[in-house]
């Protein structure tokens, strides 16, 4: 869950906004600058030696669902 206006809708829903984030062990919303940040150290000389990675960037919730949470 990270806000932006592509899911503008349950997060002006406090109890759907609520919901979601409690599903998230960091039990937020990501910032679109937290992805940015990201993006960022990977088109710059600082990730020069990072080859074939996958990032997720989702406050935990994959790991969570990956366990059957």
């Amino acid at each position: 869950m990270i806000l932006t206006p592509m899911n503008q809708k349950a997060l002006d829903d406090p109890q759907k906004r609520e919901e979601g984030e409690q599903r998230i062990p960091m039990k937020r919303a990501g910032q679109p600058e937290e992805i940015a940040k990201l993006a960022l150290f990977l088109s710059s000389a600082d990730s020069d030696y990072v080859t074939g990675s996958t990032y997720v960037m989702d406050g935990g919730f994959m790991r969570m669902v990956a366990q059957g949470a």
